[in-house]
């Protein structure tokens, strides 16, 4: 019973918070950009797709998180593809009159790889391998808005983890 209780508890403590964060985003009436584009990460030699999002805190000052999955190459039946997710802050210098800003990108990463392979010797056979790792973000970014609500983006970064690599994301957002 007594473990009922402390499970219960724990849901009411979870939905309180979710509500109160709610409640608190929808008072900040932060500018919000969703959007997307294409990746490209050198350590697995392939392209990507990525979906992201950009919350604007302030007017130089915006959060954005983002999720991008790298197809990776096929070479000789080997394999390998990755799915990274981001978190990143960026601080925004205005240089030609709110059309063209450039920022410096830091935040996190956490990247999930699968690699695999088929190959014939004596039967055909296949393997899959898996890892993640944590990881910091170091970049920057450059941003052209064509209208009030839509602009293009470019951001190459440095991503420090285990699986070191460098990643270049170009994309469209759209102003909500």
């Amino acid at each position: 019973m007594k473990h009922m209780k402390q499970k219960s508890f724990r849901n009411y403590t979870l939905i309180l918070s979710v509500m109160m964060l709610i409640f608190t985003i929808s008072k900040m009436q932060a500018q919000i950009a969703i959007g997307g584009g294409l990746g490209y990460n050198e350590k697995i030699s392939g392209p990507g797709i990525t979906v992201k999002a950009e919350f604007n805190i302030t007017d130089a000052i915006a959060v954005s998180p983002g999720v991008t999955y790298f197809f990776g190459n096929s070479l000789y039946g080997f394999n390998q593809n990755t799915l990274a997710v981001d978190l990143n802050a960026h601080y925004f210098f205005n240089l030609i009159e709110n059309k063209l800003k450039i920022y410096p990108l830091l935040g996190a990463n956490y990247s999930n790889y699968k690699t695999g392979a088929s190959y014939y010797s004596f039967y055909y056979d296949t393997y899959e391998v898996s890892d993640s790792a944590f990881g910091i973000n170091i970049g920057a970014g450059g941003r052209w808005q064509f209208s009030e609500k839509l602009s293009v983006y470019l951001e190459p970064k440095y991503v420090i983890s285990d699986f070191e690599q460098i990643v270049v994301n170009a994309g469209i957002l759209f102003q909500l």
